[in-house]
């Protein structure tokens, strides 16, 4: 049995913003040369246990021993002294820096005080490329780069910075198949020399061929560990998902009225890699609930519907008339909108909850120029008693905890009614009466005639407010499915390309 180089015992962390239990007592063992795994559904815990190890986030309980020596590391650089280093998804580069000064970040060979040694720094990293099989040139300048060549920066500074355990997030999630090869060719090689590695993966596939063991999480625990030679996608799937029994739409259909909206071939590619590809209409009356795995077209069809990037081709129909997409589309509209980052968009922390609340309805509660005060304060009121917002209408946004703002923003745009709703990831950071709140509001929208769109990666979510569900793989519909006696390991599979 191979030596034990890193433990985490009983690591537990809440979101404070939110009270979300991101980590509960999760356990993780990594032994010297090992390529280790984990898998687990969107949320389970997996970035964040693993954002713990790489000093980015501080837990609240539990314990890391590193070479059998108990260790706190309070920031990402106490990570990196101790040769821990994370490869994130969303990779942290800096886009005006150039490939060589964001590989050489922090650990700058010089010629004398405040002098670098550009020579000596293209010398390192030129060994590195002809010993990993991996070129760039060292002076791009970020922005310019493909996604390859900035994972391809991100990989060379973790060996620059000869780092012995490296934690790698979805390193092939939009890769073709001759790239993964290439990426898991790298990872051996790195096993090869004694580095180990955590690879975080809904791949369940990926995860099987190329680690040694395999860690599940689940609702922030570890609740297996297996040898991937010793299991299969059946067995890692039941953990995951679970035996779940079958279940339906919690609300009762109505026959759904009119297309409000509709996507034909609504598609977003970028450097040579296509994030989506779908087709789907809403009607008014419907629920349509879109849902998938992290980073497989969800937040892109979002940022499409939103205006903050432009699809590559297709159609996006409004009662049958074409949309040039913007930042301002929506409201054009009369449509409403609340983005998943609830907490950085589409609130003004330094205003009250009243001057949130009235974003929508400033024109109907001012005469001349002039705010009515009394009918904004009986309306921000109405809103506070309805959604049960903790909090008076003068409070400041910033004294409100996480939950309250997303309140005060979901009130905002509930109560205006719109005819046509887009709502993502609905249950992001509500407890489970606040969810409870939102489902009943959005159930009471579709009953008034709205039709709605949700971006969820909720499984659960979904089933139960949905009256159909598109599920997306890989940017792609999987499935689209009528809520009718449907159940979540069915959905999951299907999340997780292990069903046609």
């Amino acid at each position: 049995m191979k030596q034990i180089l890193l433990e985490m015992q009983n690591i537990t962390k809440t979101f404070r913003e939110n009270s979300v239990k991101a980590v509960n007592s999760a356990n993780l063992t990594v032994s010297y040369g090992e390529i280790h795994s984990i898998v687990g559904e969107n949320g389970a815990g997996k970035s964040t246990l693993m954002h713990i190890l790489a000093g980015e986030l501080n837990p609240d309980n539990g314990n890391i021993k590193l070479k059998n020596q108990n260790t706190v590391f309070k920031t990402s650089s106490d990570a990196i002294k101790n040769g821990i280093a994370m490869v994130h998804q969303n990779l942290k580069l800096i886009p005006e820096l150039s490939v060589m000064e964001n590989i050489i970040l922090g650990s700058e060979p010089v010629l004398g005080p405040g002098t670098l040694n550009k020579k000596e720094a293209h010398t390192r990293i030129e060994r590195l490329c002809r010993e990993f099989d991996i070129y760039i040139d060292p002076d791009k300048i970020v922005r310019t780069l493909t996604a390859d060549e900035k994972q391809k920066t991100a990989l060379l500074s973790i060996l620059y910075h000869d780092i012995k355990l490296i934690i790698l997030d979805e390193p092939t999630t939009y890769f073709s198949e001759t790239k993964t090869d290439s990426v898991h060719k790298l990872i051996k090689k790195l096993k090869a020399m004694g580095k180990s590695i955590i690879i975080i993966t809904h791949k369940l596939k990926e995860a099987i061929e190329i680690s040694d063991r395999i860690t599940v999480m689940k609702e922030g625990r570890t609740i297996a560990n297996v040898r991937s030679s010793k299991t299969d996608i059946k067995e890692l799937s039941s953990f995951i998902l679970g035996k779940e029994p079958v279940s339906g739409a919690k609300y009762k259909r109505i026959p759904p009225g009119q297309i409000l909206l509709e996507a034909k071939n609504l598609t977003f590619t970028k450097n040579n890699t296509k994030y989506l590809k779908i087709n789907f209409q809403i009607r008014k009356n419907e629920i349509l609930v879109v849902t998938g795995i992290k980073e497989n077209g969800l937040e892109t069809l979002e940022q499409i519907l939103s205006g903050k990037v432009n699809r590559t081709a297709g159609d996006i129909l409004y009662k049958n008339k074409s949309l040039e997409f913007n930042k301002y589309s929506l409201r054009k509209t009369g449509a409403g909108y609340i983005p998943s980052n609830r907490l950085k968009t589409g609130t003004s922390m330094r205003s009250s909850i009243s001057d949130n609340l009235i974003l929508l309805r400033y024109k109907s509660l001012s005469k001349w120029g002039l705010f009515n005060l009394k009918k904004i304060n009986s309306f921000s009121s109405r809103l506070i008693d309805n959604y049960r917002i903790k909090g008076a209408g003068n409070h400041k946004m910033a004294t409100l905890s996480g939950g309250n703002i997303q309140r005060v923003m979901i009130a905002r745009e509930m109560d205006a009614k719109p005819e046509l709703f887009i709502f993502a990831e609905p249950s992001r950071g509500l407890d489970i009466e606040s969810k409870r709140l939102i489902y009943e509001k959005i159930e009471n929208l579709k009953k008034e005639g709205s039709g709605i769109l949700v971006i969820s990666s909720d499984i659960d979510e979904a089933i139960q407010i949905a009256d159909r569900v598109l599920i997306l793989y890989k940017g792609k519909e999987a499935a689209s499915l009528e809520n009718t006696n449907i159940d979540k390991s069915y959905i999951g599979k299907l999340m997780l390309g292990l069903e046609n």
